[in-house]
Protein backbone atom coordinates (compact mmCIF):
# COMPACT_ATOMS: atom_id res chain seq x y z
CA UNK A 1 0.00 0.00 0.00
CA UNK A 2 1.54 3.58 -0.81
CA UNK A 3 1.27 5.97 1.94
CA UNK A 4 -1.22 8.71 1.80
CA UNK A 5 0.72 11.39 4.15
CA UNK A 6 -2.03 14.35 3.41
CA UNK A 7 -5.04 11.34 4.84
CA UNK A 8 -2.20 10.50 7.24
CA UNK A 9 -2.44 14.01 8.59
CA UNK A 10 -5.60 14.76 8.77
CA UNK A 11 -6.48 11.30 10.60
CA UNK A 12 -3.86 12.11 12.87
CA UNK A 13 -5.28 15.62 13.42
CA UNK A 14 -8.90 13.99 14.59
CA UNK A 15 -7.00 11.19 16.73
CA UNK A 16 -5.65 14.25 18.32
CA UNK A 17 -9.03 15.73 18.27
CA UNK A 18 -10.88 12.74 19.58
CA UNK A 19 -8.75 12.16 22.54
CA UNK A 20 -7.75 16.21 23.77
CA UNK A 21 -8.95 15.45 27.26
CA UNK A 22 -7.11 12.03 27.97
CA UNK A 23 -3.83 13.00 25.28
CA UNK A 24 -3.84 16.20 27.94
CA UNK A 25 -3.51 14.58 30.62
CA UNK A 26 -1.13 11.82 29.58
CA UNK A 27 1.10 14.38 27.79
CA UNK A 28 1.01 17.14 30.74
CA UNK A 29 2.72 14.12 33.52
CA UNK A 30 4.47 12.01 31.82
CA UNK A 31 6.36 14.18 28.81
CA UNK A 32 5.51 18.54 29.54
CA UNK A 33 6.58 17.83 33.60
CA UNK A 34 9.92 15.76 33.42
CA UNK A 35 11.11 18.04 30.28
CA UNK A 36 9.81 21.33 32.24
CA UNK A 37 12.21 19.87 35.38
CA UNK A 38 14.71 19.29 33.47
CA UNK A 39 15.15 22.79 31.75
CA UNK A 40 14.41 24.12 35.01
CA UNK A 41 16.62 22.30 37.80
CA UNK A 42 19.18 20.94 35.42
CA UNK A 43 19.12 23.14 32.33
CA UNK A 44 22.56 22.62 29.68
CA UNK A 45 26.33 22.20 30.15
CA UNK A 46 27.86 25.42 30.40
CA UNK A 47 29.77 25.84 27.87
CA UNK A 48 29.96 30.09 27.34
CA UNK A 49 33.49 31.24 26.35
CA UNK A 50 34.77 27.99 25.53
CA UNK A 51 36.03 27.83 21.61
CA UNK A 52 38.54 24.80 21.74
CA UNK A 53 36.06 21.86 20.43
CA UNK A 54 37.79 19.25 22.60
CA UNK A 55 37.44 21.42 25.75
CA UNK A 56 33.34 21.84 24.47
CA UNK A 57 33.35 18.28 23.91
CA UNK A 58 34.43 17.23 27.51
CA UNK A 59 32.40 19.75 29.19
CA UNK A 60 29.62 18.66 27.74
CA UNK A 61 30.55 14.78 28.78
CA UNK A 62 31.28 15.56 32.16
CA UNK A 63 27.33 17.15 31.94
CA UNK A 64 25.90 14.13 31.24
CA UNK A 65 28.08 12.10 33.64
CA UNK A 66 26.85 14.01 36.33
CA UNK A 67 23.68 14.22 35.26
CA UNK A 68 23.41 10.66 34.38
CA UNK A 69 20.90 9.12 36.75
CA UNK A 70 18.41 12.40 36.20
CA UNK A 71 18.85 12.09 32.27
CA UNK A 72 17.53 8.00 32.27
CA UNK A 73 14.59 8.78 34.92
CA UNK A 74 13.25 11.96 33.00
CA UNK A 75 13.49 9.92 29.56
CA UNK A 76 11.99 6.70 31.46
CA UNK A 77 8.97 8.73 32.47
CA UNK A 78 8.60 10.72 29.02
CA UNK A 79 9.08 7.23 27.23
CA UNK A 80 6.15 5.40 29.41
CA UNK A 81 4.21 8.66 28.57
CA UNK A 82 4.56 7.82 24.98
CA UNK A 83 3.93 4.62 25.40
CA UNK A 84 0.89 5.17 27.05
CA UNK A 85 -0.15 7.65 23.93
CA UNK A 86 0.48 5.07 21.44
CA UNK A 87 -2.17 2.53 23.61
CA UNK A 88 -4.39 5.54 23.66
CA UNK A 89 -4.35 5.77 19.95
CA UNK A 90 -4.38 2.11 18.70
CA UNK A 91 -7.24 0.90 17.05
CA UNK A 92 -7.35 -2.39 19.42
CA UNK A 93 -7.13 -0.30 23.11
CA UNK A 94 -10.17 1.17 24.31
CA UNK A 95 -10.65 2.40 27.67
CA UNK A 96 -10.69 4.57 30.00
CA UNK A 97 -6.66 6.97 30.81
CA UNK A 98 -6.63 4.70 33.80
CA UNK A 99 -6.63 0.99 31.90
CA UNK A 100 -4.44 3.16 29.27
CA UNK A 101 -1.74 3.64 32.14
CA UNK A 102 -2.15 0.09 33.09
CA UNK A 103 -1.65 -1.37 29.84
CA UNK A 104 1.79 0.59 29.48
CA UNK A 105 2.69 -0.33 32.79
CA UNK A 106 2.21 -4.04 30.96
CA UNK A 107 3.95 -3.55 28.07
CA UNK A 108 6.53 -0.86 29.19
CA UNK A 109 9.56 -3.38 29.41
CA UNK A 110 8.83 -5.15 26.05
CA UNK A 111 8.92 -1.08 24.35
CA UNK A 112 12.02 -0.29 25.93
CA UNK A 113 13.95 -3.73 24.65
CA UNK A 114 12.42 -3.25 21.29
CA UNK A 115 14.00 0.34 21.29
CA UNK A 116 16.98 -0.81 21.98
CA UNK A 117 17.35 -3.25 19.88
CA UNK A 118 16.01 -0.46 16.84
CA UNK A 119 18.97 1.65 18.13
CA UNK A 120 21.30 -0.59 17.72
CA UNK A 121 20.06 -0.93 13.98
CA UNK A 122 20.11 2.70 14.13
CA UNK A 123 23.57 2.73 14.83
CA UNK A 124 25.23 0.19 12.58
CA UNK A 125 22.83 1.72 9.14
CA UNK A 126 24.53 5.38 9.77
CA UNK A 127 27.57 3.75 10.13
CA UNK A 128 27.23 2.60 6.70
CA UNK A 129 27.75 6.43 5.20
CA UNK A 130 24.44 7.63 7.29
CA UNK A 131 22.17 7.11 4.23
CA UNK A 132 21.13 3.16 5.66
CA UNK A 133 20.57 4.63 8.79
CA UNK A 134 18.06 7.61 7.63
CA UNK A 135 16.43 4.65 5.46
CA UNK A 136 15.97 2.58 9.02
CA UNK A 137 14.35 5.30 10.63
CA UNK A 138 11.45 5.26 8.65
CA UNK A 139 11.26 1.33 8.11
CA UNK A 140 11.23 1.01 12.14
CA UNK A 141 8.65 4.07 13.00
CA UNK A 142 5.96 1.69 13.52
CA UNK A 143 7.62 -0.84 16.33
CA UNK A 144 6.01 1.06 19.03
CA UNK A 145 2.14 1.01 17.39
CA UNK A 146 2.84 -3.22 16.72
CA UNK A 147 3.68 -3.01 20.43
CA UNK A 148 1.04 -0.87 21.83
CA UNK A 149 -1.98 -2.45 18.85
CA UNK A 150 -1.23 -6.37 19.34
CA UNK A 151 -0.07 -6.55 22.80
CA UNK A 152 3.19 -7.80 21.17
CA UNK A 153 5.23 -8.89 24.80
CA UNK A 154 8.24 -10.62 21.76
CA UNK A 155 10.34 -7.30 20.79
CA UNK A 156 11.49 -9.30 17.66
CA UNK A 157 8.00 -10.15 16.34
CA UNK A 158 7.40 -6.59 16.68
CA UNK A 159 10.65 -5.71 14.36
CA UNK A 160 9.40 -8.30 12.43
CA UNK A 161 5.69 -7.04 12.14
CA UNK A 162 6.47 -3.29 11.52
CA UNK A 163 9.02 -4.80 8.64
CA UNK A 164 6.39 -6.45 6.80
CA UNK A 165 3.95 -3.47 7.41
CA UNK A 166 6.51 -0.84 6.33
CA UNK A 167 7.65 -2.50 2.79
CA UNK A 168 8.01 0.16 0.17
CA UNK A 169 7.17 2.80 2.20
CA UNK A 170 10.53 3.45 4.19
CA UNK A 171 11.38 6.65 2.38
CA UNK A 172 8.10 8.34 2.49
CA UNK A 173 7.56 7.13 6.00
CA UNK A 174 10.94 8.91 6.54
CA UNK A 175 10.52 12.17 5.15
CA UNK A 176 7.35 12.96 6.01
CA UNK A 177 8.70 12.88 9.52
CA UNK A 178 11.63 14.71 9.06
CA UNK A 179 9.44 17.39 7.47
CA UNK A 180 7.44 17.48 10.81
CA UNK A 181 10.40 17.41 13.41
CA UNK A 182 12.18 19.95 11.29
CA UNK A 183 8.99 22.15 11.50
CA UNK A 184 8.57 21.36 15.23
CA UNK A 185 11.82 22.30 15.80
CA UNK A 186 12.21 25.64 13.75
CA UNK A 187 8.57 26.85 15.81
CA UNK A 188 10.72 25.84 19.34
CA UNK A 189 13.82 27.44 18.54
CA UNK A 190 12.19 30.64 17.12
CA UNK A 191 9.72 30.59 19.98
CA UNK A 192 12.25 30.18 22.75
CA UNK A 193 14.24 33.29 21.00
CA UNK A 194 11.17 35.61 21.07
CA UNK A 195 10.35 34.47 24.73
CA UNK A 196 13.73 35.01 25.52
CA UNK A 197 13.56 38.51 24.80
CA UNK A 198 10.04 39.39 25.45
CA UNK A 199 11.21 38.16 29.11
CA UNK A 200 14.45 39.94 29.17
CA UNK A 201 12.75 43.36 28.24
CA UNK A 202 10.13 42.74 31.26
CA UNK A 203 12.57 41.82 33.61
CA UNK A 204 15.65 43.96 32.47
CA UNK A 205 17.50 41.51 30.77
CA UNK A 206 17.35 38.85 33.43
CA UNK A 207 14.50 37.25 31.85
CA UNK A 208 12.34 34.62 33.32
CA UNK A 209 13.33 31.52 33.31
CA UNK A 210 10.20 29.74 34.44
CA UNK A 211 8.13 31.15 31.74
CA UNK A 212 10.79 30.92 28.88
CA UNK A 213 11.33 26.98 30.29
CA UNK A 214 7.14 26.66 30.35
CA UNK A 215 7.01 27.77 26.68
CA UNK A 216 9.73 25.84 24.90
CA UNK A 217 8.50 22.20 26.99
CA UNK A 218 4.81 22.92 26.03
CA UNK A 219 5.77 23.58 22.67
CA UNK A 220 8.07 20.79 22.82
CA UNK A 221 5.31 18.50 24.16
CA UNK A 222 3.01 18.99 21.52
CA UNK A 223 5.71 18.57 18.50
CA UNK A 224 5.88 14.71 20.35
CA UNK A 225 1.97 14.62 20.91
CA UNK A 226 1.63 15.24 16.85
CA UNK A 227 4.50 12.98 15.90
CA UNK A 228 2.93 10.40 18.20
CA UNK A 229 -0.50 10.76 16.49
CA UNK A 230 1.07 10.48 13.28
CA UNK A 231 2.70 7.46 13.46
CA UNK A 232 -0.27 6.08 14.84
CA UNK A 233 -2.32 6.86 11.78
CA UNK A 234 0.78 5.93 9.50
CA UNK A 235 -0.14 2.61 11.38
CA UNK A 236 -3.69 2.69 10.91
CA UNK A 237 -3.26 3.23 7.52
CA UNK A 238 -0.98 1.08 6.23
CA UNK A 239 -3.11 -2.08 8.49
CA UNK A 240 -6.15 -0.64 7.15
CA UNK A 241 -7.48 -0.62 10.38
CA UNK A 242 -10.04 2.14 11.57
Amino acid sequence: MKLDQMKCWNDAMALLGGHKEAVAAIAGVFILLPNLLWAQFVGEPQIDGMTDPAEINAAQIAFLVDHSFSLFASNLVIAFGTLALYILFAPNQQGTVADVLKAAAGLFIFFFIANILVAFALFFGFLLLIIPGLYLLGRFALVPMVIADRGERNPVEALKANWALTMNNGWSIFFFLAIIILVGGITVLVAGLVVGLISGLINGGQGIPLFENLVSSGLGTVFQVILVAVIASIYKQLTGKT
